[in-house]
């Protein structure tokens, strides 16, 4: 590290942590101040205002804040925060208020940029009053499930609280993903009627998505499991959005660079509105002529996303990832090239999310989709030639030998879907959600078993895979049991 790199970083640090102290002083001065004066108290909104000053410098930077507390310390994006002394005081205080409330920790997303004044208030009230409560920060979780206060997020050793933000953290994926569709949706039908078609809401989906990634990276996995058979083209885009984004976390980009990675997947494919309807739904193989019009549709993407309404800068960071989704590792895909040039990383991270996707779902022209993890073996097979190994690797390792909304067989005769893998899963023994036949037909959820689980007394495995599908031969949406 340089003497300027050195002194940059520990400046930063710096600033950092006079922020810190800053937010818990505005904390501490608006939790007190309320207790004094009615909301329209002109001492109590300057307060307000100060307070959700301190959280928009973080919301606006890093694009949240989180705020832990531990043994009396408080840490601000996962940092110790150190105090100056004639604020030692405050931070006891504070520390013992959470204490009471049995609140570990919180963090505010990005909607805390849309808060008004008077949610602030409503929401300090509430924080002051949970208090009096037996279990009080049940009682507060329960109180902020009004979409009013989805600006924040609670963190505690409390098993209801910890189930009420799970259900918050599932919502948030759905709405996230039905929100992605219809964005996506708005655009290609504003390319098709010729009007101006921008790119705010798409950049928004994109952003909340990358706030779900690091509240839960698994609920987000879990969506990618949504397949729309009349609808391919738009699930399709949201999908690869997703894996491309989870990938690229795996990987470690920054936030700035998965928002941009997250919008190449979205519009890869928007090239295709040009594409005939009959091409697009032939239920059989395309003739030669019709493959070379198929093929148009990367360089059509970059076409399309030339005529958006966005920066410049912005629309030249998307544009090469959706020309290249077909390119292949080793350039012998399409568009043709002349000699072998270099995939960039978002078009090979691109390349893996899209075929992944495509032959896991089920198309007109080929109705029975491969179960994921045999569409895995034949990307092994291809790795070094059609996808990056090293990449692929790490995807693999990421979504496990048999990914999340593989649908199983076992040898009890039972059918299960694969759940998401947790830090201590076994991602070749995997935690599953074993289906039970419905009375009206269809299925329902039953009991989840680790299929890593042993019998005491012989030492062999409980339950054994002898046999994988794709959930749409079953007409079984994964997400409607992962996220349920």
């Amino acid at each position: 590290m340089t003497e300027i790199t050195k002194l940059t970083t520990e400046g930063n640090q710096k600033r950092r942590s006079l922020l810190g102290e800053k937010f818990l002083i505005a904390l501490y001065r608006v939790t007190a101040t309320s207790k004094m004066y009615q909301s329209n108290n002109a001492v109590l909104i300057d307060c307000a205002r100060e307070f959700i000053g301190t959280v928009s410098n973080w919301v606006l930077e890093d694009g949240y804040l989180s705020v832990n507390i531990s043994r009396g310390h408080f840490f601000m994006q996962d940092e110790k925060l150190v105090f100056q002394r004639e604020n030692i005081n405050i931070v006891k205080e504070m520390s013992a208020y959470f204490e009471q409330r049995l609140i570990k920790g919180f963090r505010f997303n990005r909607s805390f940029n849309e808060v008004s004044i008077e949610q602030v208030l409503e929401f300090i009230r509430l924080l002051n009053s949970s208090k009096e409560d037996e279990e009080p920060l049940v009682w507060l979780v329960t109180r902020l499930e009004d979409g009013a206060f989805s600006w924040i997020e609670f963190i505690s050793d409390s098993d209801a609280s910890a189930k009420a933000q799970n259900e918050a953290s599932k919502e948030l994926a759905r709405k996230s993903y039905s929100y992605a569709l219809a964005s996506l949706k708005e655009v290609s039908q504003k390319i098709v009627s010729e009007s101006r078609a921008g790119v705010r809401k798409i950049k928004r989906v994109v952003q909340d998505m990358v706030d779900l990634l690091s509240i839960d990276k698994a609920l987000l996995l879990g969506m990618s499991t949504v397949r729309d058979y009349d609808d391919y083209t738009y699930t399709h885009s949201v999908n690869v959005a997703i894996l491309s984004l989870c990938l690229g976390k795996a990987i470690g980009l920054s936030r700035l660079s998965l928002s941009n990675l997250g919008l190449c997947g979205l519009v890869h494919d928007l090239g295709k509105v040009e594409t005939p309807k009959e091409i697009l739904k032939k239920p059989g193989k395309l003739t030669a002529e019709e493959f070379m019009e198929m093929e148009k549709h990367p360089l059509r993407s970059v076409g399309q996303i030339l005529k958006l309404q966005a920066e410049r800068d912005l629309k030249a960071k998307v544009l090469l990832p959706p020309l290249e989704h077909h390119m292949k590792y080793d350039s012998s895909g399409y568009p043709r090239v002349r000699r072998r040039q270099t995939v960039s990383l978002f078009g090979r991270i691109i390349t893996i999310a899209d075929f992944f996707d495509a032959l896991s779902s089920p198309r007109i022209y080929r109705p029975v989709a491969y179960s994921p993890d045999k569409v895995l073996g034949l990307m092994l097979q291809r790795s070094g030639k059609d996808f990056d190994p090293i990449l692929l690797k790490v995807f693999i390792n990421m979504v496990g030998a048999y990914p999340m909304g593989t649908l199983i067989e076992l040898d009890t005769g039972d059918l299960g879907l694969v759940l998401p893998s947790t830090g201590e899963s076994n991602k070749v023994r995997p935690r599953v959600v074993l289906l039970v036949s419905g009375n009206g037909g269809g299925y329902k959820k039953g009991e989840r078993v680790d299929l890593a689980e042993k019998d005491a007394a012989t030492g062999s495995y409980i339950r054994n895979i002898v046999n994988t599908f794709n959930p749409s031969e079953y007409n079984i949406q994964p997400a409607e049991f992962i996220l349920s």
